[in-house]
């Protein structure tokens, strides 16, 4: 059996709590209304306001703000503001009349109107107005059962956490932390030095439920933080926004955003850095903004700022692509970083929140890949054609590389990476044909990144390329422009995709650390099999590799939403109608049959193939109905979808994954927490019914006479709703690495396996202060909770089979799990051929 685990979780302990609450006036409100209708005419004050920007300022610029709600017409508004202290109303009336400045008369679209309102809304922000709906009360945020009580319970006691660990200082292998108050639930360490350059240790705490129960958990994710610490370009271009963070008293830093602006003349635009409105007008209720270094001053001459005894002190958070700088701070935190913080942290938090302690693994299967010791090399490479046969169902499959003529040895060592992968296929059950073909000028960069310059690239492709009557693909070997305002990639991939071809890029100077004058044989190899990937291959030979488990005959149905999709040709347009907000899309997948299929409402057939979808997407997406169909297709969520399968698999076993987030929780309220507490239970994890559906659609429907299973997902530390770990320490003093499933009550954690490189070696072994340049990563949990199984079965052998599904994806060699199982991973990346303005969430 494999060592425990022990999750970054504390169980709260401390339950009573003073609360403080703000009304709303009435006549701000019926202001607040006119003004929101005057700036957008459509709005609807049965809805709520959007308020996005007033929170930020409010929750950024205030000390224990618990929530900030919303409000429309009809709500009430007796308990708007809450917080942990009394509410400082002063403070509270000069950021609303910031935020009215910065939302309703420096936009570019106000009118006069509009601008008048919000003069007379300011003139009626009154402090003894607001003081007037100041109560408080002793509030148990916790049942005796570990359930919140009340709706706040979640962020005040984390807010209350992270607040009573601000100004603590803890011994850190040799160096001391002290950690500053850097956000709601956030904290900073004091900025560390190496080689001039700077990083910090980040805690972030969040509450969370686990089902069935909804008992409440506090997490604790640990990360560093790495600063710009110097500038060497004189012309910086970096389009998204910087949220530095400046100190403003000792154990306190707040987040000012750096935006870019630019300047439109007859002759040229030039990009600039500034300080957002609200943000340096905030600063400047606590000290003076007068003197407050310009935006361009402090990206351009970063090491002025940064160090312990700049005044002001300001970081500037690095990110990967800020090619003006170089950093060699590395990335992440190690698993023995993880395990002294928490074990620095149990003492300080005795009183409030107590450790949850370890939790076991449950026997689980892994895929093993035919062992090299066992087998011949011909042997394997006959099971992969094998695979591949069956997976696409072709004879043939054909691959094109298109590069220049002095990407030759490149060409070449595509075809030999294949050729070592699958042998030689003459003569075999499938053949792979490879071709050779020049990309001539389609490669070069476009004059701009507007749908236009696309459609002209696509146009030009498809003159170039002749159509195909199959699917073929195309590896293009291309300079790296990403980022870059020509970028040809996106309009390649859809010119490729109407001549019938899938595509993979790779980069023709991608160099082995070892041997400079060679392409990196990973690289290459992650290239080749992920266009095999596209054509629906997956890494599993039920023959070879025999598994006693019955779950493992099932079709599985990943149910996926893409989120936020706008096409590119909507991208001069600024209405807001031409967003589609979702789309479902499913990927049916069987391990043993490597039948890969896909569905989406938008399909002229019921169902496609892998290859046949991804191809239909790009064109799809170009269409000008693409968003109406869209809307169509997601009004009624999943319902006809999961009722459609309830009766598909009757008799058959059918497993449907699900990934649970703000998303799909919106399209199928029964799969959170909330709905799952309120369920009548047979036995665990066999509901009597479950909900399916949204707001619009509801219905609450049974399943146990199917055959159809369902588990619900959620993803690790990114989320914050699924706890950090560490592991044991083994008798070398070296931490054990972890994977399979480990339980914990009702809920399952799986842990991919582990790769075998060096962040990952390092990260069980070493921490920052050894070599502050080292890289550390870990494999973060994946949460399975059965929402509906049949009564004979083990959830073992289902949670099991589906964190196996993570392991058989090919196109990624460098570790040997993806980070969802493989119909979600399939589904998600489909989304790579839709043209559209920015990347679908």
């Amino acid at each position: 059996m494999n060592s425990p685990i022990y999750p970054m979780t504390f169980i709260p302990k401390k339950r009573n709590f003073k609360l403080y609450y703000l009304a709303f006036p009435k006549p701000w409100k019926e202001l607040l209304i006119q003004l929101q209708v005057s700036a957008n005419k459509k709005y609807n004050p049965e809805y709520y306001m959007k308020l996005f920007g007033l929170k930020a300022c409010l929750n950024g610029w205030l000390d224990e703000v618990v929530n900030v709600g919303n409000m429309k017409a009809n709500s009430d508004d007796n308990r708007w503001f809450v917080s942990l202290n009394e509410p400082d109303v002063h403070k509270i009336c000069k950021i609303m009349k910031i935020w009215v400045t910065a939302e309703y008369e420096l936009n570019d679209k106000a009118t006069s109107e509009t601008k008048a309102i919000a003069e007379k809304f300011k003139r009626e922000i009154d402090p003894d107005v607001l003081r007037y709906g100041i109560t408080s009360e002793e509030v148990c945020l916790f049942n005796e059962d570990g359930t919140a009580a009340v709706d706040y319970a979640f962020d005040a006691f984390a807010l209350y956490v992270a607040n009573s660990l601000n100004g603590k200082t803890i011994p850190f292998f040799g160096q001391k932390l002290t950690f500053s108050n850097c956000g709601l639930k956030k904290l900073v360490s004091q900025p560390i030095e190496y080689d001039k350059q700077y990083y910090s240790y980040g805690l972030q705490f969040s509450v969370q439920t686990t089902p069935p129960q909804r008992e409440c958990i506090l997490l604790v994710f640990p990360s560093v933080k790495r600063f710009v610490s110097n500038a060497w370009k004189k012309k910086i271009y970096l389009e998204e926004n910087i949220n530095a963070l400046v100190k403003m008293s000792e154990n306190k830093y707040r987040v000012m955003k750096m935006k870019q602006r630019k300047n439109i003349d007859k002759e040229k635009t030039e990009y600039f850095r500034d300080w957002n409105y609200a943000d340096i007008n905030c600063y400047g209720l606590y000290h003076s903004n007068s003197n407050f270094p310009a935006a361009e001053e402090v990206l351009k001459h970063p090491e002025n700022y940064v160090g312990k005894n700049a005044v002001p002190q300001i970081l500037l958070p690095y990110k990967f692509g800020m090619d003006f700088t170089n950093m060699k701070i590395g990335t992440g935190v190690s698993v023995k970083e993880k395990c002294e913080f928490y074990h620095q942290l149990t003492p300080l938090l005795k009183d409030i929140a107590e450790p949850m302690g370890e939790v076991q693994s449950v026997r689980a299967i892994h895929y093993n890949k035919p062992d090299k010791k066992k087998f011949e090399a011909a042997d394997i490479q006959k099971m992969r054609r094998e695979r591949l046969k069956v997976c696409t169902g072709r004879d043939k499959i054909t691959l094109e590389i298109y590069g220049h003529d002095s990407d030759e040895p490149l060409k070449n060592a595509i075809m030999e990476d294949i050729c070592q992968y699958f042998g030689d296929t003459d003569g075999s059950d499938v053949k792979i044909e490879i071709e050779k073909r020049s990309i001539g000028s389609l490669g070069d960069m476009m004059n701009g990144k507007s749908y236009e310059d696309h459609l002209l690239r696509i146009k030009r492709v498809q003159e170039c390329v002749e159509k195909s009557a199959e699917i073929k693909g195309a590896v293009v070997i291309l300079k790296n422009t990403s980022g870059e305002k020509g970028d040809p990639k996106a309009a390649l991939r859809a010119g490729f995709a109407d001549t019938n071809r899938l595509t993979q890029f790779i980069v023709p100077d991608v160099l082995d650390e070892k041997a400079k004058d060679k392409p990196s044989k990973s690289r290459i190899h992650g290239a080749v099999l992920d266009i095999f990937r596209q054509f629906g291959y997956t890494e599993f030979a039920d023959n070879r590799n025999t598994v006693k488990n019955p779950a493992c005959a099932a079709d599985v149905i990943g149910v996926y939403a893409y989120q936020t999709l706008r096409p590119l040709w909507a991208a001069e347009s600024k209405s807001p109608v031409l967003t589609a907000k979702f789309l479902p899309a499913y990927v049916t997948f069987n391990a043993r049959s490597g039948q890969v299929k896909a569905e989406c409402g938008l399909f002229d057939e019921r169902e496609l193939s892998y290859p046949e979808a991804l191809i239909a997407f790009s064109k799809l997406s170009r269409k000008d109905d693409f968003v109406d169909k869209c809307n169509q297709v997601a009004r009624g969520g999943f319902v006809t979808k999961l009722l459609g399968l309830r009766d598909l698999y009757k008799e058959s076993d059918g497993l449907v994954l699900v990934s649970c987030n703000g998303l799909t929780r919106n399209l199928w309220h029964g799969i959170s927490d909330t709905s799952i507490s309120g369920y009548n239970m047979k036995k665990p994890f066999v509901p009597e019914k479950i909900k399916i559906g949204n707001s619009i659609s509801e219905r609450t429907e049974a399943f146990t006479d199917s055959h159809l299973r369902i588990i619900r997902l959620r993803e690790g530390v990114s989320t914050l709703e699924v706890p950090d770990y560490y592991t044991e320490i083994n008798a070398k003093g070296d931490f054990t690495r972890a994977s399979g499933v480990y339980r914990h009550k009702d809920v399952f954690w799986g842990i991919d396996l582990c790769p075998n490189n060096f962040e990952f070696k390092d990260s069980y072994k070493k921490c920052r202060a050894d070599k502050p340049t080292l890289n550390f990563d870990e494999c973060a949990l994946m949460e399975y909770y059965p929402l509906q199984l049949r009564e004979e079965d083990d959830p073992k052998q289902w949670v099991g089979y589906a964190n196996l599904l993570r392991e058989l994806m090919p196109e990624n060699p460098s570790r040997q799990s993806v980070r969802l199982p493989a119909p979600l991973h399939l589904a998600k990346l489909m989304s790579e051929y839709f043209l559209l303005c920015d990347k679908e969430k």
